[in-house]
């Protein structure tokens, strides 16, 4: 099985669990045995013209299991050697399929298959708030100083001992601010209220990315309304200087100024375990495909 995912030299918790779940989910060996198989998991990875896709059609098969394209401006050409199990949401549905019949869920929720799931549920809360960056915004500001004047739980995606460290921090908080979009998809499947924090992520990835990445998530879950603590950067440039980050620092104190009970969100009980019984059948079906 070659497993195609992105990877980063500094770590990323929403990409590092691809190693750590599907085995568990498939059996230890899932990621060992001599299959002819390209497999595309947890990302934003469907790119036209990119290492994924090459990486791919050097096999004789490639599986598609919850994945998301990257953008509007896609064009992937596929042919009868791609199996398209289910992707994460309807914008890559319509992208992918020309319909909107593709989709479930980013393939995270599978979490919610693990025989530990119930554990993640009942672990009791240490913290009020905990606090997720970007993985590309951890530089940009002192976020541990931030978080401790906030009285904030800090939950870096870079430097966990574990990726099950990672799950169990954000199921130990009682709701949960993240910039990383899977913070706030671990939050949404261990139950724990979450929002988006807008800062970093919509310059590095580009705000069409940014923003076709989160619906795509965010509708697939029910919600058609994008709320947000929103203080986004303007431009790339460094924040150097004292004055600067302690602008942007007032701007975050502000908007959390705002914040209430009605800020946080969670997807319904419904929805989840609609999600997790089409999980279900998607594994059994990728069981029958393998053979």
């Amino acid at each position: 099985m070659k497993l195609v995912y992105y990877k980063s030299e500094s770590g990323n918790f929403g990409d590092d669990l691809n190693v750590w779940m599907w085995p568990q989910i498939f059996g230890a060996d899932f990621l060992e045995k001599e299959r002819d198989i390209g497999f595309f998991g947890i990302g934003s990875i469907l790119i036209e013209n990119s290492v994924f896709i090459d990486q791919a059609n050097l096999c004789e098969k490639k599986v598609i299991f919850g994945t998301g394209v990257r953008s509007i401006n896609e064009n992937i050409e596929m042919d009868d050697s791609w199996h398209i199990l289910f992707l994460r949401g309807p914008y890559s549905s319509l992208k992918l399929k020309g319909d909107l019949d593709h989709y479930i869920a980013d393939a995270a929720y599978f979490l919610a298959l693990l025989p530990q799931y119930k554990r993640y549920l009942d672990t009791p809360k240490k913290y009020k708030t905990s606090f997720i960056p970007y993985f590309k915004s951890i530089d940009k500001m002192d976020w541990q100083k931030i978080c401790d004047d906030l009285s904030w739980n800090l939950i870096l995606p870079t430097e966990v001992n574990s990726v099950e460290d990672f799950i169990l921090e954000v199921a130990a908080s009682e709701q949960v601010i993240s910039e990383a979009m899977h913070g706030a998809m671990i939050a949404d499947i261990v139950r724990v209220p979450w929002v988006r924090f807008r800062f970093y992520s919509h310059l590095y990835e580009g705000t069409m990315v940014s923003e076709w990445k989160w619906n795509d998530w965010l509708l697939s879950i029910g919600f058609s309304e994008n709320i947000e603590i929103n203080v986004g950067l303007r431009n790339k440039k460094k924040i150097r200087g004292f004055l600067k980050k302690r602008k942007i620092r007032n701007r975050i104190f502000n908007e959390v100024k705002q914040i209430n009970n009605s800020t946080f969100r969670l997807s319904s009980d419904v929805t989840l375990n609609t999600i997790i019984k089409k999980l279900k059948s998607k594994k059994e079906e990728l069981v029958q495909l393998m053979g």
